[in-house]
């Protein structure tokens, strides 16, 4: 295949910080590395950025949204040849949920702000030729309102992180990780809190770090709790790979099953299992680092029994070597080419 030129563009509001957005850096960015990686042109941009007036093969849309002017470039665009493809990996076009999006759970937006959102992205798909979705029922929904190609490609480990090392005293210190990511998984945390207190009281070596915006307190041990700031994605792969076991609930919603494992491909990589709520997503990756997690007293158990050093080494061997086949970018991007050449 000769080079492609393509442009993955971001749709935030603020042009100044899309490259700072976690969704964009995977959803985009990875797959853009891995694409220059392997020959062809690619192009990270806000959507204030995109010319009609520029050749491209491909632009790939994350999360868009309607827009007149947006409907005319890609119309002169798609006049030269260039395909658009709308990348969704939230179940973020349908407003029919929107009652359950974290946003409006914890607060931080109004339905009807989020509804008009949900709109807005859904009346943005026709103005594309096929869509990327990062997990199976993101895929079936949106096969559900359209006839056009649809391609399910899963989050991967991000190219940057390939050649990391997990922290030298991972297996020595029994750090439980949070990563938050954003301020709207506080429900979320609710779920486990008090089986942490519990299970912290009675494990006096058991650290718990949240990095990220946590609303929450927790009754412990002062040294047993250790909250860090929010990350640069560069500064974040270094608390990952201190994990000795990552947390990642979350409330049973319909939008919740739509969500993505990512967490437990990133906390893998450096071998740390993950306990999480059973979402499809995280069903995928059972026999690759996803331990899950039915009730509140699987939670406390399955942290009781991993500190028994025989079973903690047969859940996180090799972790990073079985994610070689689930999370792997280059891999992605093979796929990525092969569903473009069938449009």
């Amino acid at each position: 295949m000769k080079p492609l030129r393509i442009a993955f563009v971001a749709n935030n509001k603020n042009p100044k910080l899309y490259l700072q957005d976690p969704a964009f850096i995977y959803r985009c960015q990875n797959l853009a590395l891995a694409l220059q990686q392997a020959g062809h042109h690619a192009e990270l941009m806000h959507i204030s950025q995109l010319s009609a007036f520029k050749h491209f093969d491909i632009v790939l849309l994350h999360r868009p949204r309607k827009g007149l002017v947006l409907s005319w470039q890609l119309a002169l665009l798609k006049r030269q040849g260039c395909k658009v493809i709308a990348d969704f990996d939230d179940l973020v076009f349908l407003p029919e949920y929107a009652a359950v999006s974290p946003g409006v759970v914890n607060g931080l937006v109004s339905i009807t702000q989020t509804e008009k959102n949900f709109r807005a992205h859904q009346q943005a798909l026709h103005y594309c030729d096929a869509f990327s979705v990062s997990v199976l029922p993101l895929a079936e929904k949106m096969q559900q309102l359209t006839h056009k190609p649809v391609l399910c490609l899963p989050n991967a480990v991000h190219l940057t992180w390939l050649n990391m090392q997990e922290a030298e005293d991972r297996s020595t210190r029994h750090r439980l990780t949070y990563f938050p990511g954003t301020r709207s998984h506080d429900k979320d945390f609710a779920l486990i809190k008090p089986m942490l207190e519990q299970v912290l009281a009675e494990e006096p070596e058991l650290e718990l770090h949240i990095t990220g915006v946590l609303n929450t307190d927790i009754q412990c041990r002062p040294r047993q709790l250790v909250r860090h700031p929010k990350q640069s994605f560069t500064d974040y792969a270094q608390h990952v790979a201190k994990s000795w076991l990552n947390l990642a609930p979350l409330e049973e919603s319909e939008f919740n099953r739509h969500k993505s494992a990512l967490k437990a491909i990133e906390a893998s990589w450096f071998n740390a299992p993950t306990l999480a709520t059973p979402i499809p997503d995280m069903q995928r990756l059972q026999n690759a680092g996803a331990m899950l997690m039915h009730d509140s007293d699987s939670w406390y158990y399955a942290i009781k029994k991993l500190q028994d050093t025989d079973y903690y080494h047969r859940m996180s061997s090799n972790l990073r070597a079985r994610n070689l086949d689930n999370a792997n970018i280059e891999k992605h991007a093979t796929a990525f080419l092969s569903f473009y050449k069938t449009l």
